[in-house]
């Protein structure tokens, strides 16, 4: 490893990384970048974390699943991250109102499809513009993670990010 992807490894040492240092430096030190950019975003922790888990079931990535699985804990029962991670006919009464309805915005997000004027008219109705903004970003973030991951086959880690919940 160079420099510059000893220095990213040392800070967050995962397998995530270890192959991100398969890019150029600066290209793979902008996606950990802009995780932490989306951490330390307005929008509330239970939502990005759910959010994550959604794009995670919908990719079948289990890698990133694995990664957030303890952090969306911390926000959501074991009943709600089930209908989170079922993608197809769960009852989503056990979810905020809203948060369904942002479901369904990723739900359309994640295969790149058309958002209907309906779908997002519910999201607005929860989430102010910068919100809105960051929740997209964040679904294109952890796309780009989970495909990373499921096509290189990239090895889940010994344990969760639980020392820096950084990537």
């Amino acid at each position: 490893m160079d420099p510059r992807h000893r220095a990213q490894y040392e800070r967050f040492p995962s397998n995530l990384t270890r192959t991100l240092t398969l890019m150029d430096s600066r290209l793979s030190e902008a996606l950990p970048e802009t995780a932490n950019a989306l951490r330390a975003s307005a929008l509330a922790p239970a939502w990005r974390e759910g959010v994550i888990l959604r794009v995670a079931a919908l990719t079948g990535s289990a890698y990133e699943r694995w990664q957030h699985l303890d952090q969306a804990r911390q926000h959501w029962s074991d009943e709600q991250i089930a209908v989170i991670e079922t993608t197809a006919g769960a009852d989503r009464s056990v979810l905020p109102t809203g948060f369904a309805r942002l479901l369904d915005l990723v739900d359309l997000l994640v295969p790149g499809l058309p958002i209907p004027d309906d779908v997002l008219a519910a999201v607005r109705r929860t989430l102010d513009d910068r919100d809105l903004v960051t929740v997209i970003v964040l679904v294109g973030h952890y796309l780009t993670v989970a495909r990373l991951t499921t096509v290189l086959g990239v090895d889940l880690d010994p344990a969760p990010d639980t020392w820096t919940h950084e990537h």
